[in-house]
């Protein structure tokens, strides 16, 4: 059947799932029927999400989550029996700027007076995931099996205040004088071992395969990392009613270190995921495509950023109680000509947002996309997707340190991707 490689041009663009999911290892390319297969891609998403309103205050404070770019890579090679293929993926990550909320930053902790400005973190994910194969007169039957290993980096920066030491003259009132800081630390965590395992089962004859993947979680809790502590604005007091007061050019000035460290994380739980696909031939040059993701985000409580300077050590924690998310998709897949095939899908993401935060609520996503394929040896893809994220709120009272809400959201998602077999 003509349309037999077009399975993952709609789905592949729904890499946009809940929680810190970004992309998955393209094992696909175990089922090419070249010695030698190479498919590289890169997927673009832009989640629109911003607040609505923050500790009561209503505005527009921009997106806080930030777009970004999946590349993916993957090489398969062997034969009808026993294949192989290496991968290359960002498998989790998260990256939000909230200068845009009121004072520039978030509200501070309830433990501590600094303010979130920007976190980033990011996985890196290289694989080997090999299939053992047995062809019968009902079709052929695979066993999947391989490892990967897997880095966490963070990079955060948050804004705040510390006493200098100082007071103003007698005549003044003796007040202490603060000073404006912004710390900012780089941790990075070694690479860990994970596993996948799985089954497959395909009959060629009705464009049938059905296939389960098993991904193990992975823990991070060595890390190496730097923090600084920098000068970021003027010196002040506070006043009679609790307003800052500037005093220019009483201290050092902005960008000045004023103090080096270590920085560290708590233990961090990539988790464990099962992914199940489909597709099979429902008439001539025509598809049915679906899937099915469970992910353990249960297993994400909370997020803590340490930083180490002069022997005290300080800590910024981000709360998400999350619970396990679920990711469904359906779609029609079609060869148009021998050389051009589509495909359409609709998915729906179930929110990991318990209340505690409230980026990751339901996702509800169209997708489509073209498969171009030239000749015996290359194949290039192309899809979209646009997804309608609901509302949703955090409250101090379901763990949050603060209350805020976020309205009704889109996400923009597009993906390329060029294949050759040798």
């Amino acid at each position: 059947m003509a349309c037999a490689a077009i399975a993952s041009v709609a789905l592949t663009t729904t890499a946009f799932a809940g929680g810190f999911q970004r992309g998955t290892a393209d094992t696909d390319i175990l089922y090419e029927s070249g010695p030698v297969s190479m498919r590289t891609g890169l997927i673009y998403v832009n989640p629109m999400r911003g607040f609505d309103s923050i500790n009561g205050q209503s505005g527009d404070f921009g997106d806080y989550a930030q777009a970004y770019n999946i590349p993916t890579y993957a090489v398969g090679f062997g034969g009808e029996n026993f294949g192989c293929a290496g991968t290359y993926i960002i498998s989790f990550a998260a990256e939000s700027d909230y200068t845009g909320s009121p004072g520039g930053a978030l509200p501070p902790g309830p433990t501590a007076q600094s303010r979130t400005l920007v976190n980033e973190f990011d996985s890196n994910e290289f694989g080997m995931t090999c299939r053992a194969s047995y062809t019968s007169d009902m079709g052929r039957f695979s066993l999947l099996g391989g490892v990967f290993a897997e880095d966490f980096n963070f990079e955060g920066s948050s804004a705040s205040f510390v006493p200098t030491g100082r007071s103003t003259p007698p005549s003044l009132g003796s007040l202490p004088i603060f000073l404006p800081v912004q710390t900012t630390v780089d941790t990075r965590g070694d690479y860990e071992f994970g596993y996948r395992i799985g089954a497959a089962f395909e009959k060629p004859e009705i464009a049938l395969r059905a296939q389960v993947l098993y991904r193990s979680e992975v823990t991070h809790n060595t890390f190496t990392g730097t923090g600084t502590v920098a000068a970021s604005g003027d010196a002040f007091v506070f006043g009679p009613g609790g307003q800052q007061v500037v005093i220019p050019n009483a201290v050092p000035p902005v960008g000045t270190p004023l103090a080096v460290g270590t920085s560290g994380f708590n233990e961090v739980t990539s988790p464990q995921s099962l992914y199940v696909n489909g597709q099979t031939g429902i008439a001539e040059g025509t598809l049915l495509l679906a899937s099915f993701r469970w992910t353990d985000w249960s297993t994400n409580k909370s997020a803590i950023s340490s930083i180490t300077t002069g022997g005290v050590t300080r800590s910024s924690v981000s709360p998400y109680n999350w619970r396990d998310g679920y990711t469904v998709s359906i779609g029609i897949g079609r060869a148009f000509t021998d050389e051009i095939a589509g495909a359409v899908s609709i998915g729906y993401d179930r929110g990991v947002s318990t209340g505690s935060e409230t980026t990751y609520t339901d996702l509800y996503t169209v997708a489509g996309g073209v498969s171009f394929k030239a000749n015996k040896w290359s194949e290039i893809r192309v899809g979209g997707l646009v997804g309608y994220w609901t509302d949703g709120a955090q409250s101090i009272s379901d763990g949050a340190y603060f209350n805020g809400t976020v309205g009704d959201d889109v996400v923009l998602a597009g993906n390329a991707s060029i294949k050759l077999n040798f």
